[in-house]
């Protein structure tokens, strides 16, 4: 279709707030439009040794909002191949880096906790013990503690 844009990064600012509202306005256009977004929830790179850490809100705000599922993607070993104060890559990937599409979550009729632990589970079930979160890894491999 040639009315969707394709390609177009959605930049923000989160020192500003202006940037954060303009942001999450054009996300929903987009998605209203029927263009796929794809997000970080954790809003940046892990600093933590590539562990998984708290979500930002405004991805299953506007999921929620337009009423589009949430195709979790789960990426691990990133932080072992590419450091997150690197300029380039100090490894290769191959054999390491493991990249996880998840079914569909969908978004209707759930709160953005709801839909943000739903995902963070999916992450959980798929990343290795060296990237789960501090109290998931911590918790004896229980990982009925991240139940919703």
């Amino acid at each position: 279709d040639n009315n969707k844009q394709q390609g177009k990064h959605i930049l923000i600012d989160r020192e500003d707030r202006r940037s954060q509202l303009r942001t999450f306005k054009q996300g929903i256009t987009c998605l209203k439009n029927g263009i796929p977004l794809m997000a970080f929830p954790e809003g940046k790179r892990s600093t933590q040794q590539g562990r998984l850490m708290e979500f930002k809100g405004g991805l299953f705000s506007m999921a929620i909002k337009t009423g589009v599922p949430v195709v979790p993607i789960s990426l691990s070993h990133t932080h072992a191949i590419f450091p997150p104060y690197g300029l380039l890559p100090v490894q290769s990937g191959r054999g390491k880096l493991h990249v996880h599409v998840h079914e569909p979550i969908d978004s209707q009729g759930k709160t953005e906790q709801e839909l943000s632990e739903l995902v963070r589970q999916a992450f959980c079930d798929q990343l290795p013990e060296c990237q789960l979160p501090m109290e998931v890894a911590d918790d004896d491999d229980d990982m009925t503690a991240m139940a919703p």
